[in-house]
This record gives structure tokens, C-alpha cells and sequence, in this order.
């Protein structure tokens, strides 16, 4: 779970194409669409999987609000402007 807090757009995308490949496959047995329907019905299970994981993820960051357990914000990328500790000019 805190492998998910810290990857939220990750784990987005991992069931976005977790959910792709399953809808595919079970539109390759529908004998009866054509592939662009195919394609097209796998697009719309995978986009409707993916908004459910975003309101559960939008849950959970109201949740961690409510109740201060919020994850740190560490990016190692961001620019920290040097401290100086001497007087200013």
C-alpha cells in the first residue's frame, strides 16, 4: 500500500494497462465484433477501469488529509536553492 501512496501515477497506469490487456483478450472472444470494435470496446473497459481507480485514488488522498498521514514529498529532482547563513547584504 505505501508502494501505491508513492507511485500514484504508476499504479494509474499499470491498471490502465493491466486493464487493456484483460479487455483485449476478452474481446478476442467475441467472434461476433469486428477489430476495430474489438479495439475500440477494450479502449472504453480499460478508460472505465482507469477513472475507478482514480476516484479510489482521490479517496485515499482525502483520506491521508483527514488524517495526517500524508506521504512526504521527496523529489530528488527538485531544485533547493542553497542556504546561506551569513547576513544578507
Amino acid at each position: 500500500m505505501g508502494w501505491c501512496r508513492e507511485h500514484k501515477l504508476r499504479a494509474i497506469g499499470g491498471v490502465w494497462v493491466t486493464g487493456m490487456g484483460a479487455s483485449m483478450a476478452y474481446n478476442m472472444t467475441q467472434k461476433h465484433l469486428g477489430p476495430m470494435t474489438k479495439l475500440v470496446h477494450s479502449r472504453v473497459y480499460a478508460q472505465a477501469l482507469t477513472l475507478g481507480c482514480l476516484v479510489v485514488s482521490a479517496g485515499a488522498e482525502y483520506y491521508d488529509a483527514q488524517n495526517n498521514t500524508q506521504v512526504e514529498d521527496t523529489d530528488p529532482y527538485m531544485y533547493k536553492a542553497p542556504v546561506n547563513n551569513k547576513g544578507t547584504h
